[in-house]
């Protein structure tokens, strides 16, 4: 069974000890949460699955004027990267929160590798931080996602797996966005299980030295951001370096 996430609002900027407490918060109740369902539910993608779905329309997505205000009053492609950045910057956070609990309990690689629960609830935690990316950047689009808050985040979650932007056509925006079918369950188990693993390969050695894995999670944050904010017709503006784009895997999350 999913958890309620303590303050599940991955925010704009990751810089102040309430942020940082927050986060905190989080990773401690994933973390457990994943050890109740157990190492199989979470190594199959399934309790990741559950727990995306489940936070996925609680997010709090910012309408294009509110992200403008917050951003210094930038609009258009210098918004749309502010926010790939933004959300990078807190994906790394995420990781180097993480890092300092797995290092405070003194785990081992072997250890970490047995029972991966932190790395679980990390990747939850990013993934919900991607998640939210990709909706506000449709809402800097102009292409606002259709129906209520669960089709908005199932269409928002297609868009995350497919690193493309929902169609601007409602109905078959409604189509793809209906992640609670038998098939689209289906493919976002195997996404997020892909994911697990991947983070389970590269992150575990890395956290157990402490923060280091704050980078790899904002270069695929940038990666994921950087492909739907391309394919919503956002070009990167000049004078921007090309850094921190792509240990996610070209093909999807």
């Amino acid at each position: 069974t999913a958890a309620r996430i303590p303050g599940v609002r991955p925010g704009p900027e990751p810089d102040d000890d309430v942020d940082a407490r927050r986060r905190r918060d989080q990773v401690v109740a994933l973390a457990a949460s994943a050890r109740r369902a157990g190492r199989r539910a979470v190594a199959s993608g399934r309790w990741l699955a559950d727990m995306v779905v489940e936070v996925a329309p609680r997010l709090p997505v910012r309408d294009a004027d509110t992200l403008s205000a917050h951003h210094g009053g930038l609009t258009g492609d210098e918004l749309a990267f502010a926010l790939v950045r933004s959300a990078a910057r807190v994906s790394g956070a995420i990781g180097a929160t993480t890092g300092g609990i797995i290092a405070a309990q003194e785990l081992t690689v072997a250890g970490l590798l047995l029972v991966p629960f932190e790395i679980a609830a990390e990747t939850a935690l990013v993934v919900a931080t991607e998640v939210k990316l990709v909706a506000e950047l449709h809402h800097v689009a102009g292409r606002r996602l259709p129906g209520g808050p669960h089709q908005r985040a199932g269409a928002a979650l297609v868009s995350w797996m497919s690193g493309r932007g929902v169609p601007p056509s409602h109905v078959v925006a409604a189509v793809r966005g209906d992640v609670l079918g038998r098939a689209g369950r289906q493919q976002l188990n195997d996404v997020m299980r892909r994911r697990f693993a991947h983070n389970l390969s590269t992150l575990a050695p890395m956290l157990t030295g402490a923060a280091a894995a704050g980078y790899l999670n904002r270069r695929a944050t940038l990666a994921v951001g950087s492909r739907v904010a391309a394919d919503l017709g956002f070009v990167r503006p000049r004078g921007r370096g090309r850094r921190g784009r792509s240990l996610a895997p070209p093909s999807g999350p």
